[in-house]
C-alpha cells in the first residue's frame, strides 16, 4: 500500500507542477510513468485463483494510472501550444 500511495503522490506532484508552471514535459513523464505501470500490472502473470485483496490492490493501481494518463492527457499534450507546431 505504501508503493501504490508513494506513485500516486509522485504522479500527482507531476501533474500539479505541470499546470502551475506550464512545463509540459512533467505531465508526459507522469504519462509516461503511468503508461509502464499499467503494462506491468495488467500483463502481470496471475494466478488462477486470486485473493480479494490482490484484485482490490490491483484496482488501486489502475485508479492510479489513469491518473497519470489523465494529467498526461490534458495538462501534457492537449495543452502545450507547441505541439502540431501551432505556436503563434
Amino acid at each position: 500500500m505504501r508503493l501504490i500511495l508513494i506513485t500516486y503522490a509522485v504522479i500527482l506532484f507531476l501533474g500539479i507542477t505541470a499546470m502551475l508552471t506550464d512545463w509540459y514535459y512533467l505531465a508526459n513523464i507522469a504519462g509516461f510513468i503511468s503508461a509502464v505501470g499499467f503494462m506491468v500490472v495488467f500483463f502481470k502473470d496471475r494466478p488462477d485463483e486470486e485473493s480479494e485483496y490482490a484484485i482490490k490492490m490491483r484496482r488501486y493501481w489502475y485508479v492510479v494510472f489513469a491518473t497519470g494518463i489523465f494529467f498526461s492527457l490534458i495538462f501534457g499534450s492537449l495543452w502545450n501550444n507547441q505541439m502540431g507546431n501551432m505556436a503563434s
